[in-house]
């Protein structure tokens, strides 16, 4: 079993019955580091916005899944390509996350990466758009100084969704 098997493996276990928010991802980090195990940037900074929104509640895997929140990523890995082999990479995430999108239903949608949400409406669009405009977040990835950023727009978001509810 692939690096990459092992990985989708594990995000799967921590898949919920019902997606009810969607974060989309544009890859696998090259680093070794995945929101699933626990090590990435991407998974620091979602932990501090959600136990700031829960208080009281420390964030793990298993709350997310919880909370009906599940993240997918438009290409399991990009590292090493070119940058049209990573546009092609992404674009072909595209159709899968329009599949998710019709199977799921989710509510809400976060492009967890500025540059993933001209994939997320293409997806939703080739999905009848399912999940209203209104309702697809964009935030910037949590590196190179936009981690505060994300963070404190990831709270906000947080608030509007579980606030809603």
């Amino acid at each position: 079993m692939s690096y990459i098997d092992k990985l989708e493996n594990i995000r799967e276990s921590f898949r919920p019955d019902k997606i009810r928010v969607l974060f989309v991802g544009e890859a696998i980090p090259a680093n070794n580091t995945f929101f699933y195990t626990e090590d990435s940037p991407l998974y620091k900074y979602t932990k501090e916005a959600f136990e700031e929104v829960f208080r009281n509640t420390e964030f793990t895997l298993d709350f997310f899944k919880e909370k009906g929140c599940y993240l997918f990523d438009l290409a399991s890995q990009i590292s090493g390509m070119t940058h049209k082999q990573k546009v092609n990479a992404i674009a072909l995430g595209i159709p899968k996350l329009a599949q998710l999108i019709m199977e799921e239903k989710p509510d809400y949608i976060i492009s967890t990466k500025g540059s993933n949400i001209n994939a997320i409406v293409m997806a939703n669009a080739e999905a009848d758009d399912l999940v209203p405009q209104e309702n697809i977040f964009d935030l910037p990835a949590p590196i190179l100084g936009s981690h505060h950023y994300y963070r404190d727009r990831l709270v906000q978001v947080l608030q509007e969704i579980y606030a809603a509810k």
